[in-house]
């Protein structure tokens, strides 16, 4: 099965995607190890505070799908 490269209207193929955890500091870092299991982990950002007196944080992931290798 090949995935079709999506597209923006009247832009280039993406090339990857830009997720954004948010939970507690434990609970984004282990979201991010399974988010690695499934894709390439570009870009994992720093541990941001959420707003308020959340004790959540967020976390930018850019991502690209792993290549099958065959």
């Amino acid at each position: 099965m090949t995935r079709a490269t999506p597209k923006a209207a009247g832009s280039a193929p993406v090339s990857g995607l830009r997720i954004r955890l948010i939970g507690l500091p434990e609970e984004v870092r282990a979201g991010a190890e399974v988010l690695a299991e499934v894709f390439d982990l570009v870009e994992v950002s720093k541990a941001y505070p959420s707003r308020g007196a959340s004790r959540n944080v967020r976390v930018y992931v850019e991502a690209r799908f792993k290549s099958s290798g065959t």
